[in-house]
């Protein structure tokens, strides 16, 4: 999303600071070493800043939220197609009008409040209302581009929003956009407790931490760094019987003790689990093994103008080394990523051919060539743009610039760490000189933001539904992840068509053709995508772990 990172500094500080003002009742996770029936304990690796879906940054707060407030639709991933398709929740059906400009929702009236309030369509058109206004800042701020908003993006709910009954309501599209559901599927807030609020004041609000939920589960309690309780509500209508009642969020920092308590059955479920040891955990007869790939990706950033002339003065001049797509793409043949892969991460990843994710299968193009492992080659592009050792001291050079950088990325990541010492080692054979520096990482992101670096390796979670508009606009406002300054214009147009009324076959051959720009530019190298491995404790049963989330649908798992 192209406004989160601006706005989780500042809402997180926030809620960061209030959240420890308030008590939450003792919560003991030891006692989930004796076994109890439908119950299931997930292991985390730190606490939830929040419990309010409008500041729900981080993706255990996303899961969470989406188990204690229902949405007005539900989604699911359909792998075949790699698209999101929406499911009824709150409105159990919906219909389009003629030219499809507007959609009438029909929506339960079994849906309640944890105070025994209905869920009304006030409530939702007060949610959109919320969302969108400038002033709160939540997450989904900017991403309501179907809907009539002012030009500071705030929904405009007269022209938006008709509601004709408490449980009927009427949403109408903005002119010649795609007829489309996506940005409707958002957790719901009650509105008689947030519209108390001014709405500067809703982030320090204590329902943050004490809140009014509706959803498949209640909050019971919130121990600030240990632990959330949550219950199924029975009366909802996402409760079957024989589902799960108990779900606990125990944290647990430190990733061996998560793995440690998976083992000895003490939790049930831990995600984020490092290759070398997923090996031994399929051989346990008590767990299985998902792999879901096609979310992170790790790439090596080369800067394309001098980042010194950049923080000095904002000038954008050619970065002396990274500047050629030609030196880039010698850079590319030069690192082994099949070793890198092979050594460290095995089945779980692939190698990166850009950016956009094979989860996306009608956008992907897996016809795109790979630039295999080739130094000879590599030697021979940076040969053609003037770089060869003049001297025979074993670095090339051009115009007495030796070719010899600093390769920053963050500590605390053994995967990084060996792959930068594999990408300065393969780099040492084609004449460059690299060292490497380990950064905090909050340091690390810190310049990072500030274009200081020539190179960097780093990785992103690619957001979903597919958006590459932040991380290669070569506008910096709408680019703000576009550390590289990568700059091609028909990239900046097919951004834009993109973001039009467009049928979904025209949007794969947009996406396949700025694969083939990529390929040409090489403005990054692209290393590797690396699988999200996740355990669960083979007790549970109907797991269904997607991109969309690994607590996704958690009302439906059974305890055998």
């Amino acid at each position: 999303m192209i406004y989160s990172a601006k706005k989780i500094t500042i809402n997180f500080i926030i809620v960061s600071i209030i959240a420890s003002v308030f008590s939450v009742l003792q919560f003991n996770c030891e006692r989930s070493e004796k076994p109890e029936a439908n119950r299931i304990i997930v292991g985390a690796v730190a606490d939830v800043q929040t419990i309010n879906p409008a500041f729900s940054f981080s993706i255990l707060e996303g899961n969470l939220v989406e188990l204690l407030f229902y949405k007005l639709i539900d989604n699911r991933w359909n792998a075949e197609k790699g698209l999101i398709e929406f499911i009824p929740m709150i409105a159990e059906k919906w219909e389009w009008n003629g030219d499809s400009s507007q959609v009438t929702f029909y929506l339960r009236n079994d849906a309640f409040w944890s105070d025994g309030k209905p869920i009304t369509a006030e409530d939702v058109v007060f949610t959109f209302d919320v969302y969108s206004d400038p002033v709160v800042q939540s997450r989904f701020y900017g991403e309501f581009d179907i809907l009539e908003t002012g030009k500071d993006l705030h929904i405009n709910s007269e022209k938006s929003f008709e509601i004709i009954s408490p449980h009927v309501l009427k949403v109408k599209l903005k002119k010649d956009v795609v007829p489309t559901l996506l940005g409707l599927d958002v957790p719901l807030i009650p509105k008689h407790i947030w519209s108390k609020y001014d709405r500067k004041e809703i982030a320090n609000a204590k329902e943050n931490f004490e809140p009014v939920t509706g959803g498949a589960f209640k909050l019971v309690k919130w121990e600030r760094e240990s632990g959330i309780y949550l219950k199924a509500d029975t009366s909802s209508f996402l409760f079957k019987p024989g589902s799960i009642e108990d779900l606990i969020i125990k944290v647990i920092p430190d990733y061996q003790s998560r793995i440690t308590q998976l083992k000895k059955g003490e939790i049930d479920i831990v995600d984020g689990i490092k290759s070398e040891d997923a090996k031994e955990l399929e051989e346990m007869d008590n767990l299985n093994i998902f792999s879901l790939g096609g979310r992170e990706y790790d790439y090596i950033g080369w800067n394309h103008i001098d980042p010194l002339q950049f923080t000095a003065n904002k000038k954008q001049l050619p970065n002396k080394l990274f500047s050629s797509p030609k030196v880039r793409k010698a850079l590319t043949m030069s690192v082994n990523r099949k070793e890198i892969l092979q050594s460290y991460i095995g089945k779980y990843g692939q190698i990166a051919r850009g950016p956009v994710s094979p989860l996306f299968k009608v956008y992907y193009d897996s016809n795109l060539p790979l630039d295999e492992y080739n130094p000879e080659k590599a030697r021979a592009l940076l040969k053609e743009e003037g770089w060869f050792d003049q001297d025979n001291d074993g670095i090339i050079e051009k115009a007495n610039t030796k070719f010899s950088f600093t390769l920053y990325t963050n500590s605390g990541n053994p995967r990084r760490e060996y792959t930068a010492t594999i990408i300065k080692n393969n780099l040492k054979s084609v004449g460059i000189e690299v060292k490497i520096e380990l950064l905090e990482t909050g340091a690390f992101i810190d310049r990072l933001l500030a274009r200081e670096f020539d190179a960097w390796l780093s990785g992103w979670t690619i957001p979903i539904p597919a958006n590459l508009n932040p991380y290669w606009n070569s506008d910096q406002e709408e680019g703000i992840f576009n550390f590289s300054s990568y700059s091609n214009s028909s990239v900046d147009s097919i951004l834009k068509k993109l973001e039009t009324k467009i049928t979904e076959e025209k949007k794969a051959e947009l996406y396949k053709i700025l694969q083939s720009i990529f390929y040409k530019d090489e403005p990054v190298t692209f290393l590797f995508w690396v699988d999200n491995i996740i355990a669960s404790n083979k007790k549970i049963e109907n797991v269904e772990f997607t991109p969309l989330g690994y607590l996704a649908k958690a009302w439906k798992w059974k305890v055998l």
